[in-house]
């Protein structure tokens, strides 16, 4: 024995490691499975690097080609592919220009309603509907214009024409996506919607398909062989940079950083500065020879969409800067000439927050008009004929697939009118601009005309063929790459032939005699004949939209098996770490020479070492022989094969296979050898007879709200209403565990405790509730109250001054509710009293104080005293140094630091007594070491969450330590309740005199077999939806605060700026449950000191539980995987509600894991300060 107490203990780094190392398989298993389910579930679109080479000279009095002899069908196709196709026949690929010179100028994020012209005075005042005096009719230039000069379809003569519309965005609405879509006329897909954020270099994001810019560029060098440069012109959003690299002329190129959301003017400045250079004759800076010879000016303004994230859109300065773009406007209408397309624009709208990235009404709803001094060609033939152009090319059947009016909530009728705002689809732009700039249409446009920019009926059929033959192209040729739209080819077969035969029919119309012309029917053929074509473009379109991210089924089963097997093998490795895995493991026992035994035997695995060497030799050879089928499977798609098996193997790559081969196989034979004993496994008779009703119910209800929680996604209603479900279920049970805790504790003080812990929780989780901000499928049952409310009662993204205050008085209150928790376990001594007061609160101060001087900064005061830019400058400062307190130099002298105790002398009281040493803390050794850590982790949170979120986040700390004590509570009323049976049963085991004494029942050996319940498990996971949902998120991606990414700095860095975002976004969701999973473990552990002959199991019990927590997020990320991909993948709502679900599932799962592997370093670390000073050790 004195042996044993001289000898050094054991480092507990064997246990830990073996801790990670069965996380990590966890993890790469659930990794895998979510990488080939992503993989088959958004796929992206297959791009065709085609281009439309039109070399065919532009006649410019086109007349259609005789008709074919017979009107059978093939005889159709054939006239259609030889004498109507402009490669090998009469056909047409461009018109004349009717421009020469276009200026392009995107103002960013324009909402529709931003240049919407106002109703008449008297509709407004008598339906009670007033403008909104930060954004309507403030812009009005375009009405101005629009209502003085007309639509060019009612046009008598050439002259001024206008034309503003509603300008449909195809989501995802970001900049990057959108713009693509502006130049190339195709469809974006969801995922692409990360790839907003590629910078210019990368091949992030960059457009390598044919785009009417490249065409411009192509088709100006082309007629002048001795030009070198092609006169295109850009300054703005350097997100072009991006798109377009090299594209514009290098020495008329400017671009300014765009994600700078602080800054409202420098970009506007820059846009307004270098294109008037090149419109104005008589500006000061123009150079000729320089300035003179351009040919495409494209600005693109971010100031609008700045101010809408800062402020939200009902803001004084946003009236400000949609003056600037009035005045900038009529500078460019005053410089153009007749020659010279003018073209304004908005990307994408923006919600009442300024958010946009989803397909919201106000998201979607951006605003187009375009306008030229010199008219759009020739104008109609008889005024009384001029039917509406969308009217005239539209069928009710297109209508109702896409209609060419529909509503808008900003401005509704009445006072507008009933039949709606005229809209046009973003991608039409394509073919309208190329034809009206004499170009060939981009070889993998969708769009099609705008009708009402082709007055003349000829000119429009002309245009609407062009488009059609154009589109008809494209789907051959993708066709042939993609199956994506092979369902669909009968139709647009069908479509196409009536197409064809319409306007056969109108050739043979054409053809006959003047006598025998009939010119109303001519008439009656010539507006079939665009309807049918205009039909034919239409249903394309539609249907392309219907497959922009197609399914690979393949992919999605295979993803989903390997997900379902990491949760079988995660449920196998967590009974492991509870009751051991059986397995031939060496003999422990000590024979009667002292010596141990070298021979194997079949029994449980009793510390996590052992259990690591038990999964290892499960799989080790699996996996191997796994990958090696998975490859040669792979391989074997070169060999001819039956169609079903070839079907089902050639979807995957190479990588794909050899991952999905290993992890099957290796589960397989895990789950084979272990799964079957840990489904059935029962606990032993006296472990079964000494747990308490109570305890059974709590280890019951946390499953139960799991299954609830991942069924609600069965439904898109439960699941918009998602933080609603979080909050109830939380409620319920804090509920449940707090009346049961009342019913189990022994005496009035515990009673008393535990009814006050969980009063308090309960209402600590209603404030942190408080806080949320409204997705869209929730109006109108849902108010935001995360922002500060606008003079408009609009929404708005300013926050709030007297929640800034609050938050504030928190961050100093907070460390003093904390220490409460530690005085009561009588563990705040040592260094935990310097820690509270010199680092977590003055870093939780500086972060309110960061959106104070944020909040002070744009004060009208402070900007009149111009000391605005000084305090932007300190509060970067600010959250720099807070930054680098907590993540650099107060983690760093957590990890040396000693654990939080205090040696006291107390003097004999007597003079043979010894003089007595107490250790304060000792108790809480582990625990309040490990706080201290929770401290700083919150206090890196807390400066990246704005004010109402602190409110939350403050709110869901204190509540989870008030459930870890409840936890505490319960686990000590099980342990004396098995106590109380042991002195029982070990007092009638004596009473007989035939049985031997058995030993007692130590409180350390009871202890050492209780786990986290999971009901406790599931109150951490929620607390972490709590969280996230209070802290101004949703599984949305307007949701997302960007303005995050400028915390430290005004402009963007990598990788700091994406990673403030994520820890804004997701840092509470996914790691906040670990941080409270693991501190309910450590919370009031008394070490075991060196020589007690026993070994902690606290290894065991952090595998149990951080698997249990992992169970939970996959349980959720299997139910969104497999409803979306099996069940909802042809819903309408997909992509706006259950894709995003599904990325959040995956984050929360994925980056739950990771941060629990993180915590388990962070519990290794003060096991080994425990080791080291008091010797314990861990199995």
């Amino acid at each position: 024995m004195v042996g044993a107490e001289l000898r050094k203990a054991a480092s507990p780094n064997k246990a830990f490691l073996s801790v990670l190392a069965l996380l990590g398989l966890v993890l790469v298993y659930t990794s895998v499975g979510l990488w080939l389910f992503i993989k088959g579930f958004l796929l992206t679109r297959h791009e065709l690097s085609g281009i439309n080479e039109c070399a065919e000279t532009v006649e410019r009095h086109w007349t259609l080609p005789g008709p074919p002899e017979s009107f059978d069908d093939a005889s159709l196709l054939n006239w259609a592919e030889t004498v109507l196709d402009p490669r090998v026949g009469k056909g047409e690929c461009r018109l004349a220009p009717t421009h020469k010179k276009a200026v392009v100028l995107i103002i960013d994020a324009l909402r529709y309603d931003f240049v919407a012209p106002l109703p008449p005075t008297t509709e407004e005042d008598s339906t009670g509907w007033t403008p909104n005096p930060y954004y309507h009719n403030i812009l009005s230039l375009p009405a101005e214009l629009t209502a003085k000069h007309g639509s060019p379809a009612y046009a008598t003569q050439k002259g001024p024409s206008s034309f503003l519309a509603h300008f449909a965005a195809d989501p995802p609405t970001t900049t990057l996506q959108r713009l693509k879509g502006l130049t190339t006329g195709t469809l974006p897909t969801f995922i692409e919607a990360g790839a907003n954020f590629g910078s210019a270099g990368t091949g992030i994001g960059q457009v390598n398909e044919d785009n009417w810019i490249a065409q411009f560029k192509r088709s100006i060098l082309t007629s002048s062989s001795t030009q070198d440069r092609a006169g295109l012109v850009f300054a703005g959003d350097d997100t072009w940079s991006t798109v377009f690299p090299n594209l514009f002329d290098a020495e008329t190129t400017w671009t300014y950083d765009s994600f700078n959301v602080e800054d409202l003017d420098t970009v506007d400045r820059g846009v307004e500065s270098k294109l008037l250079l090149f419109l104005q004759q008589n500006h000061p800076d123009r150079q000729v020879g320089v300035h003179d010879s351009w040919r495409l000016l494209v600005g693109h303004t971010l100031g609008v969409d700045h101010v809408g994230h800062r402020f939200g859109a009902s803001h004084s300065k946003m009236k400000v800067k949609l003056e600037e773009m009035q005045l900038l406007l009529k500078n460019i209408t005053d410089a153009v000439d007749e020659e010279t397309l003018v073209v304004v624009m908005g990307d994408h709208g923006m919600d009442e927050r300024g958010d946009h990235g989803g397909d919201a009404e106000l998201e979607i709803g951006a605003g187009l008009w375009m306008y030229s001094k010199g008219g759009f060609g020739s104008v109609g033939r008889r005024v009384e004929d001029r039917l509406d152009p969308a009217e005239y090319i539209s069928t009710p059947e297109v209508e109702a697939i896409l209609p060419s009016r529909i509503p808008f909530s900003p401005l509704p009728s009445p006072p507008y009118p009933s039949q709606g705002h005229r809209s046009v689809p973003q991608i039409d732009l394509v073919p309208t601009i190329s034809i009206l700039l004499g170009l060939p249409i981009p070889y993998n446009n969708l769009g099609s005309i705008i009708p009402d920019l082709f007055p003349h009926p000829d000119t429009r059929l002309l245009a609407l063929r062009i488009t059609a033959t154009q589109m008809r192209s494209y789907l051959t040729a993708y066709s042939q790459k993609s199956p994506d739209l092979a369902a669909f080819k009968p139709e647009f077969d069908a479509l196409w032939l009536d197409a064809v035969r319409a306007d056969a029919e109108l050739a043979q119309l054409l053809a006959k005699t003047p006598s025998a012309k009939n010119q109303v029917t001519i008439e009656a053929a010539w507006r079939k004949a665009a309807q049918a074509y205009h039909r034919f473009n239409r249903v394309s379109l539609v249907r392309a939209r219907e497959v922009w991210a197609q399914f690979d089924m393949v992919r999605i089963a295979v993803g989903l098996v390997v997900l379902v097997l990491a949760l079988t093998t995660a449920w196998v490795i967590r009974d492991g770490a509870l009751n051991g895995l059986v397995a031939a493991l060496p003999n422990t026992d000590t024979d009667a020479a002292g010596d141990n035994s070298k021979v194997e035997q079949v029994r449980p695995s009793q510390t996590t070492e052992e259990l690591y060497t038990v999964v290892k030799r499960s799989i080790s050879r699996p996996m191997l022989t796994g990958s090696v089928v998975g490859a040669v499977l792979h391989f074997a798609t070169l060999l001819p094969l039956p169609l079903a098996v070839a079907t089902l193997l050639k979807p995957l790559t190479l990588l794909d296979s050899v991952l999905a081969g290993a992890s099957i196989a290796s589960q397989l034979c895990l789950l084979i050898q272990h799964f079957p004993r840990s489904i059935s496994h029962r606990k032993d008779d006296d472990e079964a007879s000494t747990t308490p009703a109570t305890t059974k119910l709590l280890a019951s209800s946390g499953w139960l709200i799991l299954l609830i929680h991942s069924a609600i996604f069965a439904s898109n209603s439960f699941l918009v209403f998602e933080d609603r479900f979080v909050l109830l279920s939380l409620t319920t049970l804090l509920l449940i565990r707090g009346l049961l805790l009342l019913g189990a504790s022994p005496n009035a003080h515990t009673k008393t405790r535990a009814l006050m812990h969980t009063l308090l929780a309960l209402g600590l989780t209603r404030v942190a509730a408080y806080p949320r901000v409204c997705r869209e499928e929730q109006a109108p049952h849902c108010t935001s109250t995360f922002f500060a409310s606008s003079p408009s009662n609009a929404a708005s993204a300013l926050n709030s001054p007297y929640t800034i205050a609050l938050a504030y008085i928190l961050a100093y209150l907070l460390p003093s509710f904390i220490a409460r928790f530690l005085r009561g376990s009588k563990s705040f001594v040592g260094i935990a009293p310097a820690f509270f007061d010199w680092v977590v609160r003055p870093t939780l101060m500086s972060g309110a104080g960061y959106w104070a001087l944020d909040w002070a900064s744009v004060l009208p005061a402070v900007e009149r005293s111009g000391w605005g830019a000084t305090l932007e400058w300190v509060k970067g400062w600010v959250a720099v140094v807070d930054l680098v307190v907590l993540a650099g130099v107060a983690m760093a002298f957590w990890i040396f630091a000693p654990l939080c105790l205090d040696i006291r002398r107390e003097p004999a009281t007597q003079e043979e007594e010894k003089e007595k040493v107490r250790i304060l803390g000792y108790a809480n050794s582990f625990g309040s070491s490990f706080v201290l850590l929770v401290g700083l982790v919150v206090g890196v949170l807390w400066v990246v969450t704005q004010p109402s979120g602190q409110l939350a986040l403050g709110c869901v700390w204190l509540c989870g330590m008030l459930t870890v004590e409840l936890g505490d509570a319960e686990r000590d009323v099980l342990v004396l309740h098995r106590q109380r049976l042991a002195l029982a049963s070990a007092t009638s085991t004596t009473s007989i005199p035939d049985q031997g004494a058995q030993p007692s029942t130590t409180t350390a050996s009871i202890s050492t077999r209780i786990h986290l319940s999971s009901a406790e498990i599931a109150t951490f996971a929620l607390l972490g939806y709590l969280c996230f949902f209070g802290t101004g998120h949703q599984a949305t991606f307007p949701s997302i605060q960007w303005r995050l990414a400028f915390l430290t700095s005004p402009t963007l860095a990598y990788p700091l700026s994406p990673l403030l975002v994520a820890l804004n976004s997701f840092g509470h969701l996914t790691v906040l449950p670990p941080l409270f999973t693991v501190l309910a473990l450590l919370w009031n552990t008394s070490p075991l000191p060196r020589g007690s002959g026993t070994r902690m199991t606290l290894p065991r019990k952090i595998l149990a539980a951080l698997l249990t927590l992992a169970l939970y997020n996959g349980v959720l990320l299997l139910s969104t995987t497999a409803l979306s991909g099996l069940v909802f993948r042809r819903h309408l709502m997909l992509f706006k509600v259950w894709t995003p679900r599904v990325m959040l599932a995956s984050i929360a799962s994925i980056g739950g894991q990771t941060a629990g592997m993180a915590v388990t370093l962070a519990a290794w670390q003060v096991a080994n300060k425990v080791n080291a000073i008091f010797g314990s050790e861990f199995a």
